[in-house]
């Protein structure tokens, strides 16, 4: 039972499991100040008029059932960990050589530090761009994009999960814990 107040603040850590029977999970390093931001789009309706209606839509139908997203900057840059996220190569020297696209889907949880976590069953974790440039008032980061797909196996896309309750252990003991 949830005995928070339901305010979810404060990102203390970003995991993925990366699709795969050998995949394990990874933790995404540093994550900017900003953390999570929200970044998909509202469902769109095409209006239908009736000529014999001149106050407005008889109907509104929907045309796109829109998405959910969250964008954030993944700051610490190393190599050994850029490798397990998105492939490349890391280099003896800590050197990292970039893979040619940076798609993965996989699960990801997200963790606040208000204790809630949200699992994304199946997340597409994409890199937008490079952000907030190289300079001495800010430090370069990923810009990286997070895309709820619908999973084959389940019915929902994502929980979210109270103070104190494990994910792993909540998802095999849910009700209905395939769906």
């Amino acid at each position: 039972m949830d005995n928070s107040n339901g305010l979810i603040y404060g990102l203390s850590e970003v995991s993925f499991k990366p699709e795969g029977e050998e995949s394990e999970e990874v933790i995404f390093g540093w994550i900017s100040q900003d953390g999570l931001v929200p970044s998909g789009s509202a469902a769109s309706f095409t209006d239908i008029f009736a000529a014999q209606v001149t106050d407005g839509p008889v109907d509104s139908i929907m045309t796109d059932p829109g998405s959910d997203a969250f964008d954030f900057t993944l700051i610490q840059l190393k190599a050994d960990n850029l490798v397990k996220i998105f492939g490349g190569k890391a280099e003896a020297d800590g050197a990292w050589t970039p893979p040619t696209t940076f798609v993965k889907t996989g699960v990801m949880t997200f963790r606040a530090q208000s204790g809630h976590s949200m699992r994304i069953f199946r997340a597409r974790v994409s890199k937008s761009q490079f952000q907030n440039g190289m300079n001495m008032t800010n430090v370069l980061g990923i810009g990286i994009n997070v895309k709820m797909l619908k999973p084959a196996d389940k019915e929902r896309r994502s929980r979210v999960y109270p103070p104190g309750v494990d994910p792993d252990t909540s998802d095999t003991t849910a009700d209905g814990a395939g769906g």
